[in-house]
């Protein structure tokens, strides 16, 4: 009963925050939709990606997970442990990247934070490539296992 209680409330608060939605100026796109139905501490899904702050090189922070992403920025999961800069880089895959600034933080647990991340890059064309990229890898995963 109590997991049910659970589950409702973090329904409704899904709900409630796509009514805030329309204020976006770039639909999101979850990467996992079995996510909407549970508590963030313990999603699992998502798109990996690594945390890097530009200096002279490329110095890694850590590594998080995308849960939502858009042509104006991405949702992701890091480790609280770590201290994130306000900007950084975000690197999907050797060919994927964007510099981001940190807009939102909220505590998840005592282990992850959330992080709304705005793009900084002004090339459209390149975030909306990356986003389209995203999705259909999140596809491919969702296809896979519903074959397996």
């Amino acid at each position: 009963m109590r997991q049910l209680l659970i589950n409702l409330c973090y329904a409704l608060k899904r709900i409630m925050s796509n009514q805030s939605e329309t204020k976006r100026s770039y639909k999101r796109w979850n990467l996992n939709l079995k996510d909407n139905y549970e508590p963030e501490s313990v999603q699992l899904g998502g798109v990996g990606v690594q945390l890097l702050r530009r200096c002279f090189i490329d110095i890694p922070l850590c590594h998080g997970v995308a849960k939502d992403i858009s042509v104006g920025g991405v949702g992701l999961l890091v480790p609280a442990e770590k201290a994130i800069p306000d900007k950084f880089i975000v690197v999907f895959d050797k060919a994927n990247r964007l510099t981001g600034k940190v807009t939102y933080r909220r505590e998840v647990s005592d282990k992850l934070v959330f992080l709304g991340v705005e793009w900084i890059s002004k090339n459209e064309r390149l975030r909306s490539d990356i986003v389209n990229h995203l999705q259909l890898q999140a596809q491919l995963k969702k296809a896979k296992k519903t074959n397996a």
